[in-house]
C-alpha cells in the first residue's frame, strides 16, 4: 500500500511540472504558422515564376524564329544568293565526279592561301556580287552576328562576309542538316564556344530551286548569345534571382552566375522541368547550393519545324531561380517575431518549473552520483592495488531520501543492492586470494618437478662416471673419456639450470641501439661455438636500407641463439640455414626490422605448432621445453614480435619483428 501511493505522488508530481512547464500548444502553433506561411509563399512565388519563365521562353522562341525568317529570305532571294548558287552548281556539270572533286580540292588549297595571305586577290569562284549583298545585309546588325557564308549543292563556299571559314563544308553537320540530302530543313545548332569567352548559335536554311522543290544550298548565319543573354539578363528576382536556358540534359546554357556548362542540373530536378507545358516546383537541389528552391520552368518551342539533330539532340527550357534564404525571408521574419515572444513565454514557464522540478530532481542526482562511485569502484578491481580500497568504499555509499513517493522506494532498493554488492566483493576477494595461492602452488611444483627430471639424470650419469675413476683398474682412458661425460653432464645441467632461472627472473630490457649485422654475427659466433653434429650450411642476407635497432642486444641475441639452436636440432643430417633481415613499415608508422629464420628440417606438426611457446612443453627426448617460451618472452620485452610457421616435412621458419631505431 505504501508503494502503491508513493506511485501515484511522483506521478502528481510529473503532471504538475509538466502542467506548469508545458508550451505544446506554442510549438504547434508554431509549426501550424510555419507550414501555413511556407505553402503560401510557394504557392504565390511559384505561379510568379512560372509566369516569368513563360514570358522568357516567348522572348527567345520570337528571337530565334524571326532570325530563321531573316535568314530564309536572305536564301530566297533570286538574284544574287539562288542565282550565285545555281552558278556555282552549273560549274560541275560537265565534269566527272573525281574531275569535280579535284576541282574542289584545288579551290580549297587557293583559298586556304587566300585566307593566309598569300594570294591577295579574292578567288574568281567566289561569287563578287553575292558577296556584296550578304555583306551589305550583314552589317545592319553587324554587333549582333559573327559571320554568315553561303554554299552551294557540295558544301562549297560561294560567298562569306568573314574569310575565317574553310571553303568545303559538306562534311559538317549544320551543312548536312540543312541540305539533307536534296530535302531542305532547318538547323538550329546547340550553344557553342568559339573562342574565349565568345558563344555562337548556328542558323542554317537550305537555298531552295525556282519549284521550291529540292535544296540546292545552303546558308549559314552565326548569331552570337548576347542576343539570347538579352531575355535572360533581364530577369530579377530579387536580390539574388536570376533566370537560365538550359537543355533536356542538364546543361545551362545561358546563366548570369556561372560561365556556361560550368555546372549541371541534377536529374532529379530535370525529371521535374521536363514537362510539355511551364508550370513551378520545389526543387531539393537546385544546382545554385539552394535546398527546397521554388523554381519555375517553361519549354521553348519553335513555330518553324527544325531538324531532329537541331538544338544538339535536345529539348530548351527557360529556368527562373532565387536563392531559398531570400525567398522564405518573409516567413522567417514571421517566424522569428512568433518565436520570440514565444520564448519569453517558454523562459518565464521554464524559470518555474525548473524550481518545482529540482524537488524531486534532486534526490534522483544523489542516486546517480553514488551509483557512478559504486561502477568506478567495481571497474576498480581489474587495476592492482585497488581492490581493498573499493571494497571498504562500496560498503560506504548509502543514499537516504524522505519523499514518500517512488524515489524513497528507489533509495532503499539502491542500499539493499550495494549491500549486496559489498558481500559479493568480500567473496570475490577470498576467492582471488585462493586462486592465486594454488597457481602459485602449482608453478612451483610444475617447475621443481621438471627441474628435478632433468637434474635426476644427468646426476646418476655423474655418479656412475665417478664411480669408473675411483676405480684403479680403469685405464688412463677410460678415466678420460668418463671425465669428458662428467663435464658434458655438467654443462647440460648448466644449461637447464639457466633455462629454469631465465623463465623464473624476468629483467627488464635495458635498451639501446645495435646494428643488425653485428646482433646476427654475435648470435652466429656463439651459435657456431656451441654445434655439434653435422655440418650445416649458413646463408645471412642483410638488405641495405635496414635501419639499427632499438632493444636489449643481450636478450635479443640470446633469443637468436635459442631459435638457431633448434633449427640445428631440426636438421640432424645436416642442411641449410638462411637468415635474412629487411625493413618493414608504412608510412607515417614506426619502423620495424623483420628478421626470419629458416631451416630445412623436420617441421612442427600442426597440433604441436599450437602448444609450442607453452612452459616446459617439448617433442624432444631432452631439454626442458622453455627454449621457445624464453625466445619469445625475451622477443616481446624488447617490443617485438615472433611468429612460427612450419609445414611437417618441410621446414620452419622463425619470423621476428623488432622495433628500428627512429630516423
Amino acid at each position: 500500500m505504501g508503494l502503491s501511493r508513493s506511485r501515484r505522488g511522483l506521478q502528481k508530481k510529473f503532471v504538475a511540472s509538466l502542467l506548469i512547464v508545458g508550451f505544446s500548444p506554442g510549438i504547434v502553433a508554431l509549426f501550424a504558422t510555419y507550414l501555413y506561411s511556407i505553402q503560401t509563399i510557394k504557392t504565390s512565388i511559384g505561379g510568379s515564376f512560372q509566369q516569368i519563365a513563360t514570358s522568357t521562353a516567348r522572348r527567345i522562341e520570337v528571337m530565334i524564329d524571326d532570325e530563321i525568317d531573316g535568314v530564309r529570305q536572305l536564301a530566297a532571294t533570286p538574284f544574287t544568293v539562288r542565282a550565285s548558287v545555281e552558278a556555282s552548281n552549273g560549274s560541275y556539270r560537265p565534269e566527272d565526279p573525281q574531275a569535280v572533286r579535284a576541282r574542289l580540292l584545288q579551290r580549297s588549297a587557293q583559298w586556304e592561301r587566300y585566307r593566309g595571305g598569300e594570294d591577295r586577290v579574292l578567288p574568281s569562284y567566289i561569287n563578287r556580287g553575292t558577296l556584296f549583298y550578304i555583306r551589305d545585309w550583314y552589317a545592319v546588325r553587324a554587333g549582333e552576328y559573327q559571320n554568315l557564308l553561303v554554299t552551294d549543292a557540295r558544301g562549297a563556299l560561294v560567298a562569306s562576309v568573314a574569310p575565317t571559314v574553310g571553303y568545303l563544308h559538306g562534311d559538317e553537320l549544320w551543312w548536312r542538316e540543312a541540305f539533307a540530302d536534296g530535302r531542305g530543313r532547318l538547323y538550329v545548332s546547340d550553344i557553342y564556344k568559339q573562342a574565349a569567352g565568345e558563344y555562337l548559335l548556328d542558323i542554317a536554311v537550305p537555298v531552295m530551286d525556282r519549284t521550291g522543290k529540292r535544296a540546292i544550298g545552303v546558308v549559314k548565319l552565326e548569331l552570337r548569345r548576347a542576343n539570347l543573354m538579352k531575355a535572360i539578363m533581364e530577369i530579377k528576382v530579387g536580390e539574388r534571382g536570376h533566370g537560365m536556358l538550359l537543355n533536356t540534359e542538364g546543361t545551362p546554357l545561358i546563366c548570369p552566375v556561372l560561365p556556361p556548362k560550368a555546372h549541371l542540373i541534377n536529374d532529379p530536378l530535370m525529371r521535374q522541368l521536363m514537362q510539355t507545358t511551364p508550370g513551378w516546383v520545389v526543387a531539393e537541389d537546385d544546382a545554385h547550393g539552394g535546398h527546397n528552391s521554388i523554381v519555375g520552368y517553361a519549354p521553348i518551342r519553335f513555330v518553324h519545324p527544325l531538324s531532329e539533330s537541331s538544338l544538339g539532340g535536345h529539348q530548351w527550357y527557360a529556368f527562373v531561380r532565387q536563392d531559398p534564404d531570400e525567398t522564405y525571408a518573409p516567413v522567417y521574419t514571421l517566424l522569428r517575431t512568433v518565436g520570440m515572444i514565444g520564448f519569453g513565454m517558454v523562459t518565464a514557464l521554464a524559470s518555474l518549473g525548473f524550481f518545482l522540478g529540482r524537488l524531486f530532481v534532486k534526490p534522483i542526482l544523489m542516486l546517480q552520483e553514488q551509483a557512478d562511485a559504486i561502477r568506478q569502484g567495481v571497474r576498480d578491481l581489474a587495476s592492482a592495488g585497488r581492490f581493498d580500497r573499493a571494497l571498504r568504499n562500496t560498503g560506504e555509499r548509502r543514499v537516504t531520501v524522505r519523499t514518500g513517493d517512488e524515489l524513497e522506494s528507489l533509495a532503499l532498493a539502491f542500499n539493499q543492492m550495494a549491500q549486496a554488492l559489498d558481500e559479493s566483493l568480500k567473496t570475490i576477494r577470498n576467492q582471488e586470494n585462493e586462486l592465486l595461492r594454488k597457481e602459485k602452488l602449482a608453478s612451483v611444483g610444475q617447475l621443481l618437478a621438471a627441474l628435478a627430471h632433468d637434474i635426476k639424470n644427468p646426476l646418476g650419469v655423474i655418479r656412475s662416471s665417478a664411480q669408473l675413476v675411483l676405480d684403479d683398474h680403469q685405464s688412463e682412458a677410460v678415466k678420460r673419456e668418463v671425465a669428458q661425460y662428467v663435464i658434458e653432464e655438467v654443462d647440460r645441467l648448466t644449461n637447464r639450470i639457466n633455462h629454469f632461472l631465465r623463465f623464473a627472473r624476468q629483467k627488464p630490457p635495458e635498451v639501446r641501439p645495435v646494428a643488425v649485422k653485428v646482433l646476427l654475427e654475435a648470435a652466429l659466433q656463439e651459435w657456431r661455438a656451441l654445434g655439434t653434429g653435422s655440418f650445416i650450411a649458413e646463408e645471412v642476407s642483410i638488405a641495405s636500407d635496414v635501419p639499427d635497432l632499438m632493444v636489449d642486444p643481450d636478450q635479443v641475441k640470446e633469443a637468436l641463439v635459442n631459435l638457431m639452436i633448434n633449427a640445428r636440432e631440426a636438421m640432424p643430417q645436416g642442411g641449410t640455414l638462411t637468415i635474412t633481415a629487411s625493413m618493414e613499415g608504412k608510412s607515417g608508422a614506426p619502423a620495424t626490422v623483420v628478421v626470419r629464420i629458416v631451416d630445412a628440417g623436420c617441421g612442427i606438426s600442426p597440433e604441436h605448432l599450437k602448444q609450442i611457446f607453452d612452459p616446459f612443453f617439448t617433442t624432444k627426448d631432452f631439454g626442458t621445453g622453455l627454449g621457445l617460451t624464453n625466445a619469445k618472452r625475451l622477443v616481446e620485452q624488447n617490443g617485438g614480435q615472433l611468429a612460427i610457421n612450419s609445414q611437417e616435412g618441410k621446414g620452419t621458419e622463425v619470423v621476428l619483428r623488432l622495433p628500428a631505431l627512429a630516423r
